[in-house]
């Protein structure tokens, strides 16, 4: 079983966070070619991180790839007991992907201050403040999502907040972009305390130093 996977990409770290909380048996590898490749869309049409190749069914897509895993392997679990903290998990798990990442995404072309459409930038700069506001409304104070266990709600949080807190301030957040959401600040502070969340965000930060190396 192997997971294709680029080491900057907020989507291939969560799963990332989930093989290494569950020790799988899962293999990183490189996309053969390149995203977008030939070679590579002949494996997903999507052509993009992550994608999973579990003994010949191939998955696109981390959310789906976190709950198969989690169908796969059910032990240790990252869903909570209930069915509200889950719906809470999957919950956080939206917000990440459909109100902060399309904003930020947006900013990370813009971070050439030479290049940058300002107006551009302020907005959705905007837009990820309204984002984070509300994921901090929905994060407990300790930093985790739910019930003071790592779950899949934090497997998407903490790679999102490893942009927001690394990249803020040339984006426009400013210099502490989480200052005014304490349980985002809880949450990342507990990511630098935690031995699987620290580890995924180093990779992040390595990829990304390289990445700005050229």
């Amino acid at each position: 079983m192997k997971l294709y996977n680029v080491f900057l990409s907020p989507f291939a770290a969560r799963c990332r966070i989930q093989i290494y909380a569950k020790n799988l048996p899962i293999e990183l590898v490189d996309p053969p070619g390149g995203l977008h490749s030939a070679s590579y869309d002949a494996i997903t049409p999507i052509g993009k991180v992550p994608c999973l190749d579990a003994d010949g069914f191939v998955l696109p897509e981390s959310e789906l790839i976190c709950e198969y895993l989690e169908d796969l392997f059910p032990e240790p679990s990252l869903r909570p007991a209930s069915p509200e903290d889950r719906a809470r998990t999957r919950l956080v798990s939206r917000l990440c992907d459909l109100y902060l990442n399309p904003p930020m995404s947006v900013l990370f072309g813009q971070l050439n201050p030479n290049s940058r459409d300002e107006n551009l930038a302020s907005e959705k700069a905007k837009e990820v403040r309204m984002a984070l506001a509300l994921l901090d409304h929905y994060v407990e104070s300790d930093g985790l999502v739910v019930g003071n266990k790592l779950s899949l709600g934090d497997c998407a949080l903490m790679p999102m907040l490893f942009f927001v807190v690394t990249l803020g301030a040339p984006m426009g957040l400013g210099a502490t972009p989480l200052g005014e959401y304490p349980n985002l600040a809880a949450a990342w502070a507990h990511a630098g305390n935690d031995t699987i969340l620290s580890k995924v965000a180093h990779e992040m930060g390595a990829a990304l130093a390289k990445m700005q190396r050229g």
